[in-house]
């Protein structure tokens, strides 16, 4: 059962920002470890560190998620088993991953250590969510395009808590599906070490401009809104921002999580003056905005900074700075006091109880200690996190206790009971079992084409399978070789089950997400897993060769790792070796933006400053742009060392090609014909 609260998650990326979090009203921080998180370029914490911060978050009522996002190498995962150990042994209280063989790992390592599907794995429908679910995952952070009505629809038909962004930058392509910064310059999103490409400028159809770079997000304006569409986790970006940033944010969204008030403009000054790309805001997909409105074409990462004035700074460093503790837990407080007995204060926040031991108490001179004179004292506890809610007073008649001992006690428990909530509580971990190497890789290798026209269809014949979009079906007429290539995202589930529907169940389907696998499977029909599944090592691979007839590695993967999985993987594995590669996916209608005009037929290019060109199309099905590589990835004259990694099946990708450039291509893959360079090429990460 979906737990019936609201949670503000606040980012840490450092120590500081971790405080600024926590002292502004944050019920939860997120942060990342050195080596597998998404935000590699943050200081990040040790694992000391990590310890340590989950005694402060713990002490004052806060959890921490520890982000180990990032895809996971096949070399890495003896690495990241030891990382999924010593997060136990922290105390961290869930972790956020995007891996689904790390996932795996994390769950057999750490049952008891709850973890929470990331942006990073695209869950963009109810199918994505529940399929997540299934295998584990308490909570999902659903993709940041996603509108009012979509996260409801999700919401309503799954149980897995929904986390989602309300504030800060927004990126261009569904998270997890961004390959433009590993292919243009070798830094992968999907590793953590994005360069941000989508805010460098392009010109197209005589635009220039940041074209790909989108405003800031804030729906500060819209918790209710969201809480009501069934969201648990209102998520704050920004582990690369300042503390500043950090405490100011937060401040705000505590503020209207508290009270779900309309925002006023004082608030959204504070804002927009502490970080904001551009003039001002968007609410972005949550309203169903698009391009251009949710663009900012004039404003890159090279022209930012704070607006802040120094008052504004000066505010949000005395939230966090100098000892101050504004997180305040609530206390019951019993005082004891009798004639020439040990004197005793016992603290309880309802799960801990602790007790201090003062002086005896003495025969009053004067005045008795009174109830509303010992209340006073005892509830002076500016300086801890804690507040006192309810107090009893148990005194002998005529009797009194100097202020002195008093504070003392006070001192003393309000110590004790802070060590007790800082306590770590390690969870047992158990030791992983890795896929073993197969001795025999041999393969007959078959020959997969993806195709994106009729006219490539046409001249296709030679190809062992035909990868056919959804969206091509009703214009080809299907043979026994061909399969249905469903979009890399799926927002719109109801309208892909009702278009696969009316295709025949004898027909497998190729699939880049777990949900799109289980809406497969609920059909009836072989499922094949397609390259935006990121299946990046062997325990990943074996993973989906239990859900797959075979499973395509990710394009991320050089033929060196590639044959280490393969010889440890069941199932058949395919390779992306020719085409343009898609880089983005995106549900902004980036045509529209730039041309004015929302038209899925026709596609555009924009150009770079070095002068390399990337083609933008549309698709008339789901409205999502795909942003493809300047250069095709080419490999047919490297066919030997690609048939050396041991994989079962080679995929060509058709994007513009012609019908007679499509059979010469295949020619090549097949050795029918020599293998002809195009003019500029690129050997993607296969022959790194």
């Amino acid at each position: 059962m979906k737990k019936n609260y609201t949670e503000l998650l606040a980012p840490a990326g450092k120590w500081e920002s971790l405080t600024a979090a926590v002292q502004n009203g944050a019920d939860a921080v997120y942060l990342g470890e050195q080596s597998f998180s998404a935000r590699k370029n943050a200081e990040n914490f040790t694992w000391d560190e990590i310890k340590k911060a989950a005694s402060y978050c713990h002490a004052r009522g806060v959890r921490v998620f520890l982000a180990l996002n990032t895809l996971v190498s096949e070399d890495e995962l003896v690495l990241f088993e030891a990382s999924v150990v010593k997060a136990a042994k922290s105390g961290v209280d869930a972790l956020i991953i995007q891996d689904m063989g790390a996932a795996v790992i994390a769950k057999k390592v750490c049952p008891d250590m709850p973890i929470h599907a990331s942006t990073q794995m695209t869950a963009s429908n109810k199918y994505d969510v529940a399929a997540l679910e299934e295998f584990g995952f308490s909570r999902v952070v659903v993709s940041r395009e996603l509108s009012e009505e979509e996260i409801s629809h999700i919401a309503e038909n799954t149980n897995a808590e929904i986390e989602a962004f309300c504030h800060g930058a927004l990126c261009i392509s569904f998270s997890g599906k961004c390959l433009m910064s590993s292919f243009i310059g070798g830094r992968s999103g999907n590793r953590g070490m994005c360069a941000q490409p989508c805010r460098q400028k392009y010109s197209s159809c005589g635009k220039n401009g940041y074209l790909l770079s989108p405003r800031d997000l804030c729906l500060a304006d819209e918790l209710s809104k969201m809480r009501d569409a069934g969201v648990t986790s209102f998520k704050i970006e920004g582990r690369m921002k300042s503390p500043e940033y950090v405490a100011t944010v937060t401040s705000v969204y505590r503020k209207y999580l508290d009270s779900f008030a309309p925002l006023e403009r004082c608030d959204e000054e504070k804002l927009e003056k502490i970080f904001v790309r551009g003039d001002g805001f968007t609410k972005a997909y949550f309203n169903e905005k698009n391009t251009p409105e949710i663009m900012n074409y004039s404003i890159s990462n090279d022209n930012l900074s704070s607006r802040a004035d120094d008052n504004v700074i000066k505010e949000a460093r005395s939230t966090f700075r100098d000892g101050n503790e504004n997180k305040k837990i609530p206390v019951d407080a019993a005082l004891k006091i009798c004639y020439k007995e040990k004197s005793s204060l016992t603290l309880s926040d309802g799960i801990h109880t602790v007790t201090a031991f003062g002086d005896e108490g003495e025969a009053a001179q004067k005045l008795a200690l009174s109830e509303k004179r010992a209340q006073s004292q005892i509830g002076k506890m500016g300086q801890t996190p804690f507040v006192l809610k309810n107090f009893k007073f148990v005194a002998d008649e005529n009797i009194t206790l100097p202020v002195s001992a008093l504070n003392s006690m006070r001192r003393e428990a309000t110590e004790k009971l802070l060590e007790k909530r800082a306590e770590i509580v390690e969870k047992k971990t158990n030791s992983f079992e890795y896929p073993t190497i197969k001795t025999d890789i041999s393969k007959n290798n078959y020959l997969c084409v993806q195709i994106s026209t009729k006219e490539q269809f046409e001249n296709a014949d030679y190809a062992d399978r035909v990868l056919v979009p959804l969206s091509l079906w009703d214009e080809i007429t299907p043979d026994g070789r061909c399969f249905v290539l469903l979009p890399q995202v799926v927002v719109n589930d109801k309208a892909v089950e009702e278009k696969l529907s009316k295709i025949p169940t004898s027909y497998g389907v190729y699939a880049s997400s777990p949900g799109m696998i289980k809406l497969a499977k609920k059909q009836g029909r072989a499922v094949y897993g397609d390259w935006g599944m990121n299946i990046y090592n062997s325990v990943s691979a074996n993973f989906f060769a239990e859900e797959c007839n075979s499973v395509t590695l990710s394009v991320e993967l050089p033929l060196g790792d590639i044959k280490n999985i393969v010889q440890k993987t069941s199932a058949p594995c395919e390779i992306v070796c020719y085409g343009y590669q898609t880089v983005m996916t995106s549900r902004a209608c980036l045509i529209r933006g730039i041309t004015g005009k929302c038209d899925c037929t026709k596609p555009i290019f924009i150009k770079d400053k070095t002068g390399a060109q990337f083609m933008i199309a549309g698709d008339k099905e789901t409205h999502l742009n795909t942003v493809y590589n300047s250069r095709p990835t080419f490999t047919a004259d490297k066919l030997r060392e690609v048939k050396k990694s041991g994989v079962d099946g080679i995929r060509l990708v058709f994007t513009l090609e012609n019908g007679e450039e499509t059979k010469n291509t295949i020619d090549m893959y097949l050795g029918k014909r020599e293998a002809i360079k195009p003019p500029v090429f690129t050997r993607g990460y296969l022959l790194k």
